[in-house]
């Protein structure tokens, strides 16, 4: 074996480990200390690491993927090799990609270059077999192994084409862009029941009637400024064409926004369109337009038409400020934490809801939401694969349960059928922005019963209303345009007292003590005043000649009379 050629899983399985071991000597070095990187993380993802058993598990449920989806390792993603390229790889013939040069791509390797790392990255799986023979006995050293994955293995892989820990490298290295909210992830859900197709989203710029976009099949795209009715285009490879062709009545579409929340998509129709056609672009009603960019004829140019999948926005999904479900005649029971509220035959008890932040696993200005909750089931057995589980902030986003947020919850998921009479107590998780204060969390289910639980996670000032602390208005002086106040705030309390700008306000008006708008101290920087500690405080106000204002600090309230002079 001095020759670096294609091997098919076949041919790999019969070769003895010393024989795999010495093709994987073959491999370059820079390429050999890759994808050992990326198994290892794999490994890591399962939670494998110290366990010669569940390292196996991962490894055979690895070459499963590569068998059944040509799933190979692409930096730090996971990507399904097209269909030519696997062909090319098969007969170790170089692939001419002439749509490469109508289309080039800065940064992008060529062609030949990705037919060698193709051919490499099936040795990658040789690596994985002597990872699997390796734990092998020595007395059974002659015997040949045969690779038998588990249905239900106990840890898995990413199983998207894109490792989850990758998404935020693809996401960014998108086209920057102005809007408040964009989409980053993409599920399609076909109503043959399968498992959804994944893609990672990143924006792009339309420039001179030119869409630039990332080649991997795995990779959309969102052009910038799309925001009532998204346009996303899918890379053109084969497995994507026939996943198109498959897309029909009764699929779903599930698009994640940067801020966390999901809007869902129902099919409307599917057709070809001319490249030239720009009424798609139109945004008039939400909705949803797919397009699969990037096909080219026999001559490497691009096609005349490409395929369309636009869908709509469900307005069942928004929720009313009543509590009621937009388009349906259904009105949600409310409540709030610690009460219990009935769903159907059944009854739900929301426990407690908290907010965490500060863990390394959160994307940027997110954090987890976090709910305990219980459910009693009634005279019959509860089955809870029809109920939606979500949660509604006063914008009206919706999100859905996170599954990586139950590693930090009391209890686990909800099961999908609860015996008749019994009760359990389930947890579930949310990723929502750090700005969020308040929102419902919302159960539902397909025969009409829905509760709300009413949350709020708005933090208090902080409770000034004590003894021992004085508050004293020294002077006050003005002069066109602007009043000046002087204060002496002594805290003589034993605890430490924290002020912000919303503590220190001033209101002012045409009636003696007017009660608002109050104008916050905005100059002022947030301190802590120890105790047994005053502060002076000078501060400087807006004024437009109004005769009467009012003051507070904290519980604090004076009464000020401003007088122009002749």
């Amino acid at each position: 074996m001095e020759t670096l050629g294609y091997h098919s899983i076949e041919e790999l399985r019969v070769l003895s480990l010393n024989e795999l071991h010495a093709l994987w000597e073959l491999v370059p070095t820079d390429r050999q200390r890759a994808y050992k990187a990326a198994y290892e993380r794999e490994v890591r993802t399962a939670g494998a690491v110290g366990s010669d058993e569940l390292e196996r598990q991962v490894a055979a449920e690895l070459l499963k993927r590569y068998d059944e989806a040509a799933l190979v390792p692409v930096g730090s993603r996971w990507a399904r090799t097209p269909g030519r390229v696997q062909e090319a790889a098969q007969q170790n013939v170089v692939l001419d990609a002439p749509e490469d040069e109508t289309q080039p791509t800065a940064g992008k390797p060529s062609p030949k270059v990705m037919l060698v790392v193709g051919l490499v990255a099936l040795l990658f799986f040789g690596f994985l077999f002597t990872r699997l023979l390796s734990g092998q006995s020595s007395g059974k050293a002659e015997v040949t192994p045969e690779v038998s994955p588990t249905p239900n293995p106990l840890v898995s892989p990413t199983p998207t084409p894109l490792a989850l820990e990758a998404q935020d490298d693809v996401i960014q290295g998108g086209d920057s862009g102005r809007e408040a909210a964009y989409p980053v992830n993409l599920q399609i859900i076909l109503p043959d029941g399968a498992a959804p197709r994944v893609w990672v989203v990143q924006r792009r710029r339309v420039q001179a009637s030119e869409w630039r976009f990332d080649l991997n099949p795995d990779t959309a795209s969102f052009v910038n400024g799309m925001s009532v009715r998204p346009v996303i285009g899918i890379p053109w490879s084969e497995e994507n064409e026939a996943y198109f062709d498959d897309i029909g009545a009764g699929t779903s579409f599930l698009l994640t926004m940067n801020t966390g929340a999901v809007l869902r998509f129902e099919f409307d129709d599917s057709r070809d369109v001319r490249r030239s056609e720009t009424s798609i672009f139109r945004q008039v009603s939400p909705g949803l337009v797919l397009l699969l960019i990037g096909e080219t004829d026999a001559d490497g140019l691009p096609t005349a038409t490409r395929t369309l999948v636009t869908a709509s926005y469900p307005p069942v999904q928004e929720l009313s400020r009543d509590g009621q479900i937009i388009g349906m005649d259904m009105t949600l029971q409310e409540g709030s934490v610690g009460e219990q509220l009935l769903l159907g035959d059944a009854s739900v008890t929301l426990q407690d809801a908290r907010l965490l932040s500060d863990q390394p696993d959160l994307p940027a200005d997110s954090q987890y939401l976090l709910l305990n909750y219980e459910v009693l089931a009634g005279i019959e057995a509860l089955d809870t694969t029809a109920w939606r589980v979500e949660f509604v902030d006063t914008g009206g986003q919706i999100y859905t349960p996170n599954t990586i947020a139950l590693t930090h919850t009391d209890f686990d998921a909800l099961p999908a059928e609860i015996p008749a009479l019994s009760s359990l107590s389930a947890s579930v998780g949310y990723i929502v922005p750090t700005a969020l204060q308040s929102g419902r969390w919302m159960i539902t289910d397909t025969a009409g019963n829905g509760l709300s639980f009413v949350l709020s996670f708005i933090a208090e000032s902080p409770d000034l209303r004590y003894d021992g602390v004085d508050v004293r208005l020294v002077s006050v002086t003005y002069v066109d345009g602007q009043t000046t106040t002087h204060l002496r705030i002594y805290n003589g309390r034993t605890e430490t007292l924290h002020f912000t700008q919303d503590d220190i306000w001033l209101a002012l008006g045409y009636a003696p003590e007017p009660p608002g708008p109050r104008n916050p101290a905005e100059g002022l920087t947030p301190f802590d005043l120890l105790p047994e500690q005053a502060v002076d405080l000078r501060l400087v106000w807006y004024w437009g000649s109004e005769p009467y204002a009012s003051m507070g600090v904290g519980e604090y309230r004076f009464a000020i009379q401003l007088t122009r002079g002749s």
